[in-house]
């Protein structure tokens, strides 16, 4: 559904109904502006990625100088936003220094996180895995919201800014192993 809204400005969106945020959808059918540089960062997964009742510019993403946002708001399934990375790594926009991170959502009636997550550690790429419900093996569990979007249901605008500093965290620890270890 996001792919049929490229290129427009949407006031309603997923489960925000109030009207009051502008979601702006590239040309590609994502959140944000054209992503054609490489970036330092890039992000799949979840409406928390794409950041459903906050302005783009409160978004988890926004606080990264050079990241994309291919986050997935609406009707979809975490092996949608598998196949968005799988396309992203084979694309000219990916190379090996691009840090991943990876926003799991519950589905549990409808498919296997652990199978999803399995196919993903197969692609032998470093992804930094994140579940927001359920905690899984593999995967960093980040604190409750600590705040609402208006919509209800959603983090708010202080919950993004939280969780982009715990991966900033979580991401210089990282690095900090690969280079001393």
């Amino acid at each position: 559904p996001m792919y049929e809204q490229r290129g427009k400005t949407l006031y309603k969106w997923g489960k925000d109904q109030t009207g009051e945020i502008p979601y702006n959808f590239n040309k590609f059918g994502f959140r944000g502006s054209e992503n054609s540089n490489i970036p330092e960062v890039a992000f799949f997964g979840s409406a928390v990625v794409f950041g459903v009742g906050v302005r783009e510019e409160q978004t988890l993403v926004s606080y990264f100088e050079s990241a994309h946002n291919y986050g997935l708001a609406g009707n979809y399934g975490n092996q949608e936003s598998v196949d968005n990375l799988k396309s992203f790594v084979s694309s000219p926009l990916y190379t090996s220094s691009v840090k991943l991170i990876f926003f799991w959502i519950d589905r549990l009636d409808t498919e296997s996180i652990p199978e999803l997550h399995k196919d993903l550690n197969s692609l032998n790429l470093d992804i930094l895995h994140i579940s927001q419900g359920n905690k899984y093996n593999g995967m960093i569990n980040l604190m409750p919201a600590i705040d609402q979007a208006p919509c209800g249901g959603q983090p708010g605008i202080r919950t993004h800014q939280l969780w982009a500093n715990t991966i900033k965290k979580l991401l210089l620890k990282n690095v900090k192993k690969t280079n001393y270890s």
